[in-house]
């Protein structure tokens, strides 16, 4: 068969031209509606609802744009109401020289007070308005005139085509203008607690909840608080943008017998998961479990142990204040420290046969730098607050595993082939992601699957209630029986030293206070200095009553003492110095003379006295 070359070469000259190098492919385009935008492909979603008065905010990027070190786009976006009316619209445009791809930008429209309610649409378009000819004409005239000596230095203009016969891509989004409803889904409910999980008969109870609106827009919610299906306080709970707060409901006296208490609200999402909430960023999706080969993997896709110290990726702290953040009460810090408890229970509970002196964490190598400072912390933090059987045993290599039960990895991506042998003898991979912007789920199953594949991959309800328990949605059991009493409620406070400096052998005096708040009874108190017990007391208060205790330590050894009240953040710092020694100064021979003089004189006068004496007797 003889082939036409000429009929062949026409043919794929008239496919160009019907269908240009240039043309933007939908996947190339996105257009979402934003609260707000950090970088491309990098920006914080919001739901489509609004309401007349609010200000909407459209991220649009586009890649794959760049030709000949230039590139022209022309973003349009077109409103219609929901008759298909235009009513209103916005063009950007954008013009980059060199080999930028990578183009976004952020459009802000203002919803009218005039618009009605219902459903509207927004067409957003991409055009690609680069007249590359032309444009690479004008890189040919800068390169000629500075040849020729008729300028030292041009700027490049981009030239562009009418959007008429520019390629094009166009994206539907549809939002909803309602003027008295609330925002589906604005708030997050999260961390249920009472005070106590087993009452007296005639006690009441109090029900705490945290509140998190999710969005940059004021907003209400109102939560109820249901006993065994009936409603017993309800509150209007109304929160500023991203605006945090603990909400307390009243839990009347509940007869003998087991209860169900639940908690309800119509705009909110009521979260198992503990959220890591850093300013605009809300950490909220599901942990996921499964197997790999005779071991498991656990995805954290809420970054919670850099989250835990207010770390992020779009807020990077000092690391050093983000280790105080660790040691003082905060939410982000509460969150973590649970959920990761839940965890290492949860692996625990599990194949506790193979615990029998603990679990044995480590780090592993790849890990975000951070996460070296902040782990172990938190690490000492859960083992001091839960008595969970955790050890330490640092940052290792992929090859270096053989005395380690669970590996950390914090960071989106591991090395999961190299983990073949760890995963052989029942090891346990814990992935925390502290990229919000990617979700790594799809990259984890695809990475392991040169070890077999991540199979049956789940989040079990179990992982939630294998230490703490947390979801709220489907409600907390609480025990009501005769004998069993409300527990002391112990507050630390005032903790003083005497000294801030003093010397190695000499005791300074430690001294706090401690009050009870709860119902009469006996607590442990101890306190630590340098990680060590150095004291430790039963103490029985009366509710209401207050307490001041003290006790002298005697420092054996030059350096710094760090005192301490475990989980409660009470912290304080002394010095001791070695002692100076005490020389005694050798007489020298001036001072042997100035005294053999003094002895003299004073023989002298006392001679003369007795003579005088004797005299007078005589006489």
């Amino acid at each position: 068969m003889k082939i036409d070359y000429k009929f062949v070469t026409l043919t794929v000259i008239l496919l160009i031209c019907v269908n240009p190098s240039s043309a933007i492919s939908k996947s190339d385009f996105k257009v979402a509606f934003v609260t707000h935008v950090y970088d491309y492909n990098k920006y914080i979603p919001r739901i489509n609802v609004y309401k007349p008065g609010d200000d909407m905010k459209l991220y649009v990027g586009v890649e794959n744009v760049n030709r000949g070190r230039a590139a022209a786009v022309d973003f349009v976006i077109i409103v219609k109401d929901p008759n298909d009316y235009t009513v209103c619209g916005k063009v950007v445009k954008k013009r980059i020289t060199g080999y930028v791809d990578e183009i976004f930008d952020t459009i802000s429209l203002k919803v009218d007070d005039s618009w009605v309610d219902g459903k509207y649409k927004i067409e957003a378009y991409a055009f690609d308005v680069l007249d590359s000819d032309e444009t690479y004409r004008n890189y040919n005239e800068i390169y000629y005139k500075l040849i020729s000596g008729e300028g030292d230095y041009y700027s490049l203009s981009v030239e562009t085509v009418s959007r008429k016969v520019a390629p094009f891509v166009m994206k539907e989004l549809t939002f909803y203008v309602r003027s008295h409803s609330s925002l589906p889904n604005q708030f997050i409910i999260f961390n249920p607690r009472f005070e106590a999980t087993r009452l007296p008969v005639g006690a009441p109870n109090v029900l705490k909840v945290t509140v998190a609106n999710t969005l940059d827009v004021k907003g209400d919610t109102e939560i109820k608080v249901l006993v065994d299906g009936k409603v017993v306080d309800d509150k209007k709970v109304e929160l500023k943008g991203y605006e945090i707060k603990e909400v307390s409901f009243e839990i009347p006296p509940l007869k003998i017998g087991r209860h169900l208490i639940c908690v309800r609200a119509e705009n909110s999402i009521i979260s198992g998961n503990l959220p890591i909430i850093i300013k605009k960023l809300i950490y909220k999706k599901s942990i996921l479990v499964g197997d790999v080969l005779n071991g498991t993997m656990i995805y954290l896709p809420n970054n919670y142990v850099l989250g835990s110290a207010g770390i992020s990726e779009v807020e990077d702290l000092d690391v050093k204040k983000a280790l105080k953040n660790l040691e003082s009460p905060s939410l982000n810090r509460e969150s973590a420290r649970k959920m990761i408890t839940n965890v290492l229970a949860y692996i625990y509970l599990e194949n506790s046969q193979n615990y029998k002196k603990g679990i044995r964490v480590a780090l592993l190598e790849g890990s975000d730098e951070r996460a070296g400072k902040i782990l172990p912390k938190l690490l000492e933090i859960i083992r001091r607050e839960s008595g969970a059987p955790v050890t330490y045993k640092g940052l290792r290599e992929y090859d270096n595993l053989s005395d380690v039960d669970v590996a950390f990895y914090v960071g989106c991506l591991p090395e999961v082939e190299k983990l073949r042998y760890f995963f052989e003898r029942g090891g346990v991979l814990i992935v925390d992601n502290p990229l919000y912007w990617m979700d790594c789920k799809g990259r984890l199953s695809l990475e392991s699957l040169t070890v077999g594949g991540w199979k049956n991959v789940s989040t079990p309800k179990r992982i939630f209630y294998s230490f703490y328990q947390l979801d709220a949605y489907s409600g907390i059991w609480v025990n009501v029986t005769k004998e069993i009493k409300i527990p002391p409620k112990i507050v630390y406070y005032n903790l003083s030293i005497d000294k801030f400096i003093t010397s190695v052998g000499e005791p300074v005096k430690v001294s706090f206070k401690i009050r009870n708040e709860g119902k009469t009874g006996s607590v442990d108190v101890k306190v630590l200095i340098n990680g060590e017990t150095v004291y430790e007391r039963k103490v029985t208060l009366k509710s209401g009553e207050e307490r001041l205790i003290s006790f002298e330590y005697t420092p054996t050894i030059e350096g710094s003492y760090r005192v301490e009240i475990p989980g409660t953040g009470l912290v304080k710092v002394f010095f001791a110095k070695a002692k100076t020694p005490v020389t005694t100064p050798t007489p020298t021979q001036t001072s042997e003379k100035r005294e053999g003089s003094v002895f003299i004189v004073v023989s002298a006068v006392i001679l003369t006295a007795l003579i005088i004496a004797r005299i007078l007797l005589r006489d």
